[in-house]
């Protein structure tokens, strides 16, 4: 059998899981009560995990007296919403049958001999499962299960405790709804590893964690607009998303960065698509993700302050006790900074927005009073409207740059950041030479506007760090003048950087 499973996977911690049993919402929406089965998978692949490589898994389950081959591959995975195809049969024993499977591609990959040989269970499930059959006052279908168990590979196990919503039929949004509902009495936090994934990753050595940088939103010019907002916002939550998960597992600089760059160019496709529809510009949406920024903003800058600004400064006046004393102090600080981000991304707050994100997306609010002329024209003709009219701000901004202030120059840099954003969101529609050359001119503005900027942050910073002494005082004011002497010579390097950018061939107009 082939279906197309959709699922919102959440961990939940086994201490709230009598909470999640006697929640009344359950009892409402399933009289008949829970059912509890116990589960056991058995996963294949070869001892270089051809099939993983291929984002594919092939699991044999055992649920009672019947074994159950489960084939899946390809899918998405958006705020913890597992979208897959999978291809399920019964089968007589715990080894897989390749005769029941039926799509043509996965037919071709087992039919090599060599794959079949070489095919071993890598890792084991096992768990509980107990199910609840739920249906929404809008009429969605949707299996709501508990599981509780362990994965286990050789020596190795990680426990299994998590909800997982799977919709049967209707709107994927009602998943959201139903997570947001649990979670006003059960925290409940979005997930985006299967357990499947997580059994790879006991059987693999541990890899770093490194930060999970933006990619280009798929976009085909035929999209509407309404389509390539949504194809753009999930682009931005699930760079969100991939960088918390990483965040959790142990702090990096750069994952908050990563992290607070998602929701900056989530925040900028709100703005930008709500020229089409007012709604997009949500006001509730709007101010948590604001929250978020406010919460990873103390962390970069300390960051930056301490891994970029002061080593330089060190490095050159290394017997100063002054700056000695002051590094102390900053990296104090520093660390306030980090545990506040740090508890920020791992809080039911921040899971609620996730939620509420999801659902938010799925039932498309803006539609209601949106013209529907402009959510449904083609995608190009709106992205070449919203790229010339940022384009013209940037430009007007610019058009006396020597004579800028110092609040000029950041108004000028965050429409910088505005327009390559917007670059970024539609450069698949404009493939070649031409777009990448613009992004690459806007994006080295961009870094010469940002290492201003750092000067300026640092002079505010120093002004936060508690205490006087004056060997601290003449260190802040070393620190200060040795980036005044390179304002200069930075100032020099944006004007290039600028004429660079102007130099550019508008890459959205035709000819």
């Amino acid at each position: 059998m082939n279906n197309t499973e959709v699922e919102l996977k959440l961990l939940i911690d086994p201490a709230d899981i009598p909470a999640l049993r006697r929640h009344p919402l359950l009892k409402a929406l399933c009289p008949s009560g829970p059912k509890t089965r116990k589960l056991t998978s058995i996963y294949f692949d070869t001892d270089d995990f051809v099939l993983k490589n291929q984002a594919i898994a092939l699991r044999v389950r055992r649920s009672g007296r019947q074994w159950i081959q489960t084939v899946k591959g390809g899918g998405s995975v958006q705020a913890g919403l597992h979208r897959r195809d999978e291809w399920e049969a019964p089968v007589a024993h715990s080894t897989p049958d390749f005769t029941k499977v039926t799509d043509p591609g996965l037919i071709r990959l087992f039919a090599r001999e060599d794959l079949r040989q070489r095919l071993h269970p890598v890792f084991v499930t096992e768990f509980n499962r107990t199910v609840w059959l739920l249906e929404t006052q809008a009429g969605d279908q949707v299996e709501m299960a508990l599981d509780r168990g362990e994965i286990r590979a050789d020596q190795k196990s990680a426990p299994i405790c998590e909800v997982e919503l799977e919709l049967k039929a209707g709107n994927p949004a009602a998943l959201y709804e139903l997570a947001l509902a649990l979670q006003e009495a059960v925290p409940l936090r979005p997930e985006n590893a299967s357990k499947a994934e997580r059994g790879y990753a006991l059987c693999a050595a541990p890899s770093p964690q490194l930060a999970v940088k933006a990619t280009l939103p798929e976009l085909a010019r035929e999209m509407t607009v309404d389509a390539a907002f949504r194809a753009i916002a999930w682009n931005c939550i699930g760079q969100l998303q991939d960088n918390q998960g990483r965040l959790l597992q142990g702090y990096d600089p750069e994952l908050i960065h990563q992290m607070r760059v998602a929701v900056r160019r989530l925040r900028s496709a709100l703005n930008l698509f709500g020229a089409a529809a007012p709604g997009i510009k949500d006001a509730a949406l709007t101010a948590e993700l604001r929250w978020l920024v406010g919460e990873f903003g103390p962390a970069r800058d300390w960051d930056v302050f301490l891994g970029e600004t002061l080593p330089p400064v060190v490095e050159a006046l290394p017997q100063d006790a002054g700056l000695g004393r002051l590094q102390q102090a900053v990296e104090r600080l520093c660390q306030e900074a980090r545990e506040r981000a740090c508890m920020a991304a791992a809080s039911p707050r921040y899971h609620r927005l996730l939620l509420t994100l999801g659902s938010w997306l799925w039932r498309e609010p803006w539609r209601t009073t949106a013209v529907a002329a402009n959510l449904d024209m083609p995608v190009p003709v709106f992205a070449s409207q919203m790229l010339a009219r940022r384009y013209r701000q940037v430009c007007r901004r610019g058009c006396q740059l020597k004579a800028l202030t110092v609040e000029q120059r950041h108004a000028l840099r965050i429409a910088a950041k505005k327009l390559r954003y917007a670059a970024e969101f539609f450069s698949g529609l404009y493939p070649g030479k031409a777009t990448r050359r613009y992004i690459q001119a806007l994006s080295h503005l961009q870094d010469e506007f940002g290492a201003l900027n750092d000067q300026a942050v640092a002079g505010r910073l120093l002004a936060q760090i508690g205490g006087s002494s004056r060997l601290r005082d003449r260190a802040s004011g070393v620190i200060i003048g040795w980036y005044a002497c390179k304002t200069g010579l930075q100032l020099a390097g944006m004007a290039q950087a600028w004429k660079r950018f102007r130099g550019c061939r508008i890459f959205w107009e035709k000819g």
